[in-house]
């Protein structure tokens, strides 16, 4: 194709043939200038007319007019080549000579593009000449060619097609209809044909009047552009074998009286034609979908649908088509939802029970629970619970307990026999669930040895695993129950088998909320002890801070406590609390105590200084500031000494404890050396007596030989020497010649003979006392002696020297061969030889000697 184009000059275009292996191209050509000047300056030229996408393109450009210039110098290698406004580079144009310049574009790659070659005359006048150039595809072979006729008025038969791909030129879409003769693909060559322009490329409708009815044609759809033309394979069919009926509408859903187990469907369509049907019911709490497929005649829509559950709400929808081999389903209908009747239900609640002593009459209390039947245990809507007892051995009715719509229930204990729980609804009560009432009474179980993990899985879920324990057992119940309101009677609960050993709970999960979890192992004729544990699915930051308080402030510390915050607002475990402080100038420091502790002592405090405490309460997800307080420490350290105090006075304490223990333990040492047993002088006989009185009167006792009294030797101290002596007490002497001492007491004739022996007595200066009274039988030479001492408990001048033995002689005691002949003065030194023995036996007279001496020096 050429183009011809002058300075202010209209375009002429000109179209010239095919050449054979290029595409058609849609050349529109464009030429800038004054309408004044008719002369051809320079002309443009393709070589085709049209390429495909992607072809390559040649294109020339020639000077025809030389007195177009302004300057009279003009030559082709002035040619500019462009294409929308982009400069083609120059390694793509060809100087054929001086009014000739070619252009090859190995690939043209866009839908639209003008193309144009231009000289430049002077700085404000350009020549150019261009051409617009649409490139496309040739288009696809139609496929996917389906009918479907509709019955309305107005509508006939519409048939749809997949065209392919975008030809991106335009492109003519015509449905072809050929009516045959008897059958498919029969029909002359110049037989009637029937077209329908498509006006969106995918579809054509063909009016209803304009159908042929209960005959076939061929169709199909011819597809054609400028770059080429194609056809789709035929399709033969009859309008009426792919009808498509109208959407038909359920007008009730009914459960069948005569049956629990079936439903009565109605519907309505206006059509008499012999058609099949499609029921797609389900119920509400099971997603898959069931179907049932049926045949009608007539007008008459109706039909029963059986094998269903008991008392159970279903939805159903339904769609209907033709019988012809080709026939579509109508759309679906609305679906409608209707209930089967009632029976009697199936299942078996699910039972557990806690024991609850009651504190106000001592009885025992059972609180029981139970889970509700699931939907195909239940054959309707359950209306309640009864919870009944009944006595082994007798045949008394049941006697019911309980009757509620909850799922908990709390009862008095019975003594024996069984209890019962049953679900029932209108139709009639559910069998029985037994608790012999030996099982609930039977005392736990001690707890087994359980690893309990607990994994949260989402914010409303919670893993627990358990090791399996040793001893056999016959299940699992887990139990759960929010911490914040305390122990609830509306607690979660669920059962699992021998063999599990974890479980996911997802029943009243929520996140921030901490819940206490039990396991309860089960065994045949009771259960153990539950091990228990806490968990949140999802912790946060508490609510709210501590609050704090500040018991006993000081000069240079304080002590700051805080209250527990609630469970319910805490929404995590508390690891730690942080304590800040600062005064005026800002923070002084922070503290991190254990989530144990309530209170801290803050040291190093300036005195008479104000300062600003707040407490932290951090969780795993985050910490909470508590409410800020206000404290000024003291200006003087007198409170310094109540620490000291504290920690000294439970020392003092404890030492004393233990001192008080040693003495305990030593008591009867140390009693023996601080207060020991000394005779009370008091007690003595020796207290009562005088030098002048009579002799005392022994009884001796009964089967004993004559005894005598003798008599009483007064030891006196010696001023003058370092002695002491002893002499007998005359009156004594006279007495005891004539006294005798019977065993009954009485006194016998003074003719009798008498064996005296020295008696032992003390004295200091004139004061005289009797120390012991000898006595002694007749007869022997040597005769044993008895000293009684007294029981004071006078202490002792010197050392605890014990009294002589009964079968000692004292060491003053001398027997002479005659009896009248008894010495009056008898020095001690003529009695013993040793005075440390005198001492030993006789501390009292060591004491006079000390006296003795003292006295002397």
């Amino acid at each position: 194709m050429t183009l011809g184009c002058g300075l202010r000059s209209t375009m002429l275009i000109s179209a010239g043939s095919i050449p054979p292996g290029y595409c058609l191209i849609f050349l529109l050509s464009l030429l800038t200038g004054a309408d004044s000047e008719v002369s051809e300056c320079i002309r443009i030229s393709v070589s085709a007319n049209n390429v495909c996408w992607g072809s390559p393109l040649a294109a020339a450009c020639t000077v025809t007019n030389t007195s177009c210039f302004v300057d009279p110098i003009a030559h082709a290698s002035q040619i500019l080549w462009r294409l929308d406004n982009r400069d083609i580079p120059r390694t793509q144009y060809t100087i054929v000579n001086k009014t000739l310049s070619q252009l090859n574009i190995p690939a043209f790659n866009q839908t639209d593009g003008m193309l144009s070659c231009q000289i430049l005359q002077g700085s404000r006048v350009t020549l150019q000449c261009g051409v617009r150039i649409q490139a496309g595809f040739p288009p696809d072979k139609p496929t996917n060619l389906s009918c479907v006729t509709t019955l309305k008025d107005g509508v006939g038969m519409t048939c749809t097609w997949d065209p392919g791909r975008d030809t991106c030129i335009p492109t003519n879409y015509t449905l072809r209809r050929i009516k045959n003769l008897a059958m498919c693909h029969n029909h002359e060559a110049n037989a009637e044909q029937s077209d329908c322009v498509s006006l969106d490329s995918r579809s054509c409708t063909v009016p209803r009047h304009m159908l042929r009815l209960f005959s076939t044609d061929d169709i199909s759809v011819l597809a054609q552009n400028v770059l080429g033309s194609t056809e789709s394979d035929v399709l033969c069919l009859d309008a009426m074998d792919v009808v498509k009926l109208e959407r038909p509408v359920i007008s009730s859903v009914r459960g069948d009286p005569a049956s629990s187990h079936c439903l009565i469907i109605r519907w309505e369509l206006d059509m008499k034609l012999r058609m099949r049907y499609q029921l797609e019911y389900r119920d509400r709490y099971q997603p898959a979908q069931r179907q049932m497929l049926g045949f009608v005649n007539g007008l008459w829509r109706e039909q029963r649908l059986c094998q269903l559950s008991a008392g159970t709400e279903y939805r159903v929808r339904l769609r209907c088509s033709t019988l012809g081999s080709m026939g579509y389903w109508s759309d679906w209908s609305l679906s409608r939802s209707g209930c089967t009747s009632e029976s009697p239900p199936v299942g078996i609640p699910d039972v557990w029970w806690h024991v609850e002593d009651s504190n106000e009459d001592g009885n025992m209390y059972i609180r029981l629970f139970w889970k509700e039947l699931r939907e195909w245990e239940m054959n309707g809507r359950i209306k309640g619970y009864r919870v009944t007892h009944t006595k082994p051995h007798t045949n008394h009715h049941e006697i019911t307990l309980c009757n509620t719509h909850n799922l908990s229930c709390r009862i008095l204990a019975p003594g024996e026999g069984n209890i019962s729980i049953r679900a029932y609804n209108s139709a009639g009560e559910s069998p029985a669930a037994l608790l012999p009432v030996e099982t609930l009474r039977q005392t736990a179980f001690p707890a087994l040895s359980l690893n309990v993990s607990i994994t949260p899985m989402s914010e409303y879920s919670l893993r627990i695993e358990w090791s399996v324990p040793r001893v056999p057992v016959i299940g699992y119940v887990i139990e759960w129950c929010e911490m914040a309101v305390g122990f609830s009677y509306e607690i979660s609960w669920k059962k699992e088998s021998p063999q599990s050993s974890g479980s996911v709970l997802r029943e009243n999960i929520e996140p921030m909320k901490r819940y206490a979890i039990s396991i309860y192992p089960l065994h045949w004729k009771g259960r153990s002890l539950p091990v228990s544990t806490e968990a949140y699915s999802r912790q946060g930051a508490p609510l709210i801070g501590p609050r704090v308080s500040g018991n006993r402030i000081w000069k240079s510390q304080a002590e700051v406590m805080w209250d527990e915050i609630p469970i319910d607002k805490r929404q995590g475990f508390i690891r730690n609390y942080t304590i800040f402080h600062s005064d005026k100038k800002g923070p002084v420091g922070s503290i991190v105590c254990s989530a144990l502790k309530r209170r801290y002592m803050l040291t190093g405090l300036l005195a008479d200084t104000d300062y600003q405490v707040q407490v932290m309460a951090t969780t795993d997800a985050g910490g909470t500031n508590g409410s800020a307080m206000n404290l000024t420490t003291m200006k003087s350290d007198d409170g310094g000494l109540l620490p000291v105090l504290a920690w000294l006075c439970p020392l003092v304490l404890l030492l004393m404890s233990l001192l008080l223990l040693m003495c305990f333990l030593r008591q009867k040492m140390t009693m023996g050396k601080v207060w020991p047993k000394i005779p009370n002088p008091a007690n003595s006989s020796l207290a009562g007596w005088t030098p002048g009185s009579q002799a005392q009167v022994w009884n001796c006792s009964e089967g004993t030989p004559d005894c005598v009294v003798s008599s009483l030797t007064l030891l006196y101290g010696d001023t003058g020497k370092n002695t002491a002596f002893a002499r007998k007490s005359m009156h004594l002497v006279e007495d005891e010649k004539a006294m005798r001492i019977k065993s009954d007491g009485q006194s016998t004739s003074s003719g009798d003979s008498l064996s005296e022996s020295p008696a032992v007595a003390v004295g200091n200066g004139s004061g005289m006392s009797q120390y012991a009274t000898v006595l002694h039988y007749e007869g022997h030479k040597a005769p044993p002696i008895l000293f009684l001492r007294s029981d004071s408990t006078q202490p002792l001048l010197h050392e605890l020297t014990p009294s002589p033995k009964p079968y000692e002689k004292p060491w003053f005691t001398k027997y002479v061969e005659n009896d009248g002949e008894l010495s009056q003065d008898i020095s001690l030194s003529d009695v013993i030889v040793g005075e440390e023995a005198i001492w030993k036996i006789f501390p009292l007279l060591w004491g006079l000697e000390s006296e003795h001496n003292g006295d002397t020096w």
